[in-house]
């Protein structure tokens, strides 16, 4: 498994984030998704293929964050491929070329987020295929070379019951086994709520706050100086 960086999040998931399955991160704007996907990956060894489709990773965050725990900004840096993102066909391809560009050196995947194209799309019933697909794609690179993969899901309200849901709910459902809302509860804190793993129980709630080094522990972050939206 893969340290969150986190002991009550770590905790939450039954020791971090798995590999050889997907892992959904879904939640509102800005209550920590890319964040904690970016620190996934910053403190756990190997390369990471990073595809952006908000144009929300930062590589001057990254570094903030390599730095704040005493981390070679650079070397951090050069483990991330960056693949910017900016329709949904594009999105398919580049998901389909990374069976030749992954292979033993990587430790994970991240798709931040697979949503954002498919959302403005209008003829949903046959990207929602497409989606599958690449989803598939994703499950099979995990397996293969014992990955984890991050992804993560923007979410909508549902006026039927009057709630917020995350985009392409079932199709994302049906693929990945671990599952996890985030919300935000005032500037800086947030909560992490279990909604599916496969030998945890559903439900647990923890709380983490967003700081200069990322995502922490909230009994840890009581002495920084910063505290980010």
């Amino acid at each position: 498994m893969l340290t969150t960086g986190s002991k009550a999040l770590d905790e939450l998931l039954g020791g971090g984030i798995d590999k050889g399955v997907l892992t959904q991160i879904y939640g509102p704007f800005a209550t920590g998704k890319t964040t904690l996907a970016m620190q996934v990956g910053l403190l756990n060894m190997g390369k990471i293929a990073y595809i952006d489709t908000e144009g929300g990773f930062s590589p001057e965050r990254l570094a903030k964050m390599a730095e704040s725990r005493g981390m070679d900004a650079n070397t951090v840096l050069q483990r991330f491929l960056i693949f910017e993102i900016f329709d949904f066909k594009e999105q398919r391809k580049t998901i389909s070329r990374l069976k030749k560009i992954v292979n033993e050196t990587f430790s994970m995947i991240i798709v931040d987020s697979i949503t954002n194209h498919y959302r403005v799309e209008e003829n949903k019933s046959a990207i929602t295929v497409d989606l599958g697909k690449q989803l598939q794609v994703l499950l099979w690179l995990s397996r293969k070379y014992n990955l984890a993969v991050i992804v993560t899901n923007q979410v909508y309200f549902d006026s039927k019951q009057n709630t917020l849901k995350p985009i392409a709910e079932h199709t994302l459902g049906y693929k990945c086994k671990d599952i996890v809302r985030l919300e935000k509860l005032r500037p800086g804190l947030r909560i992490a709520i279990l909604e599916r793993h496969r030998f945890r129980p559903e439900g647990g709630i923890v709380y983490f706050k967003i700081t200069d080094k990322g995502i922490e522990d909230v009994e840890k972050t009581k002495s920084s100086q910063t505290i980010l939206e």
